[in-house]
């Protein structure tokens, strides 16, 4: 049976990203040419359920992490499955995040 966060478990394991930095991911932190994953944020939703971006938790958790050719297949099925008919949610001037739910929000580790 095929499971619908595969390649966000595959892809976790593999980086070795924080969930909320995963969460954070939007399509111009994918350097899809040069197969670069950047990271310098976080997406974090707080207690009063507003959505919130962060820095990363530490100077070392700003980083460039190179993709394998598993991962980068992975990223380009995330890519090419992610909904066009879904609205462009802003979070703190990010736009464009990976995973949405129904509604076009971002996911967050709580889901």
């Amino acid at each position: 049976m095929y499971c619908k966060y595969y390649e966000v478990f595959y892809i976790l394991f593999h980086t070795g990203l924080r969930i909320s930095e995963f969460c954070g991911l939007t399509i111009k932190d994918l350097d899809m040419k040069n197969r670069i994953i950047n990271i310098d944020h976080q997406l974090q939703r707080l207690n009063n359920m507003e959505y919130h971006i962060e820095s990363t938790k530490t100077n070392a958790g700003t980083r460039k992490i190179p993709m394998t050719e598993d991962v980068y297949r992975m990223f380009q099925a995330i890519l090419e499955d992610r909904p066009t008919d879904l609205p462009e949610v802003m979070v703190n001037g990010y736009v464009g995040f990976l995973f949405r739910d129904k509604n076009g929000m971002p996911e967050v580790a709580l889901h």
